[in-house]
């Protein structure tokens, strides 16, 4: 099947039952007969006759010519089409409660600037709101993040108008070496878990675990019991998971005697973390008492580069202040390239693990 210009118009040219065909497309614009034909193909490609259907009813819904979605329709749109061709179900939740979060706030600052519709969301102000988050403050992480999910959306909602185009794909800022994140000192150490224990919430067992075993707060709030077998975690952290690399990282000291006292309140660890991850509102992550920043601020510790996930810089720091060889390092805290991380078995080096944890946890 192919396109093919007759007298300024597009027919669709195909060969069905040994005869060849063609279909007038009633149009003269390439970039709607390409989009329809690209459509078309992937309609053809699903594997039954319902799928089919639902992806032209998701990309084909009939519009008078001058209408235009809405920006509240943004994330339906979003999640209809992705279903329709399959990329939805293999999202976690918890990519999918960011996106679509990443969404509101997204339409949230397009009602201040009197944007309506998903159409006339151009370069220009694509790039302004580029420019607003770094007017934020937000850190360069964060912002490629954001931007990156936003791309992510717009692919598929160009798939359902030829109006609509993806402003988002080169508008990521260069990560910067200035914002990297920073380890504790020993003396931070202590004052944090001191001002995590007072706090509650299990801010304390949390610290404790990712401060031992250089995990990041996202695995270790969503870490199940059933994850850990013989005071030894087994799991596919969220950072690993498409390449389906897993750990298998002994509890040590402090962490193992902090999780041996939690009481078990279902299949997580730590329930509330669990549940408020990736939360989209900060004053409702406040109010549940679920904002690190309040235990950093009590403890003393603030400035540019402290954030929970200096406890995975000071796990590394520390493995490397114990004499703990790279390799191992590489293979504790999953810094390592896929072609190297596959080279490896966990469970063939726990006894190694667990002795680089050990020494970690006294340096």
């Amino acid at each position: 099947m192919k396109l093919v210009k007759r007298n300024k118009t597009y027919w669709l040219d195909y060969t069905t039952g040994g005869k060849r065909v063609r279909k007038s497309l009633r149009t003269q614009n390439r970039k709607s007969a390409t989009a329809f034909l690209k459509n078309l193909n992937l309609a053809r490609q699903m594997p039954s006759y319902d799928m089919a259907v639902e992806v032209l009813r998701s990309l084909y819904q009939k519009e008078t010519p001058s209408a235009k979605t809405p920006i509240s329709a943004i994330y339906e749109t979003y999640e209809r089409t992705a279903r329709a061709v399959g990329k939805f179900e293999h999202l976690s939740e918890c990519t999918r409660r960011l996106r679509r979060n990443t969404v509101e706030r997204l339409c949230e600052w397009l009602r201040t600037v009197k944007v309506a519709s998903i159409e006339d969301i151009s370069g220009a102000v694509a790039a302004e709101y580029a420019a607003h988050l770094a007017q934020s403050g937000r850190k360069t992480k964060t912002r490629r993040n954001i931007l990156g999910d936003l791309s992510s959306v717009w692919k598929l909602l160009e798939k359902t108008s030829a109006e609509i185009h993806n402003p988002w794909a080169n508008l990521a800022p260069p990560d910067t070496d200035g914002e990297r994140g920073k380890a504790f000192t020993p003396d931070q150490e202590r004052r944090v878990l001191e001002a995590a224990k007072a706090a509650g919430r299990d801010w304390y067992e949390i610290c404790e675990v990712m401060r031992c075993t250089g995990l990041r707060y996202g695995d270790v709030a969503r870490l199940e019991w059933r994850e850990i077998q013989g005071g030894i975690i087994r799991m596919l952290p969220s950072k690993t998971k498409r390449h389906k690399i897993a750990v298998a990282i002994p509890l040590v000291g402090e962490a193992l005697l902090a999780v041996e006292r939690l009481p078990k309140r279902g299949d997580f660890l730590f329930p509330v973390h669990a549940e408020f991850y990736g939360s989209r509102s900060s004053k409702d992550r406040a109010a549940a008492g679920l904002r690190f920043g309040d235990i950093l601020e009590a403890a003393g510790v603030v400035g540019k580069g402290y954030t929970i996930h200096s406890w995975r810089h000071t796990a590394a720091t520390r493995l490397a202040g114990a004499g703990v060889d790279i390799e191992t390092r590489k293979r504790i805290l999953g810094h390592t390239v896929d072609e190297t991380a596959r080279r490896y078995d966990h469970d063939e080096h726990l006894a190694e693990t667990r002795q680089a944890l050990e020494s970690a946890a006294k340096a």
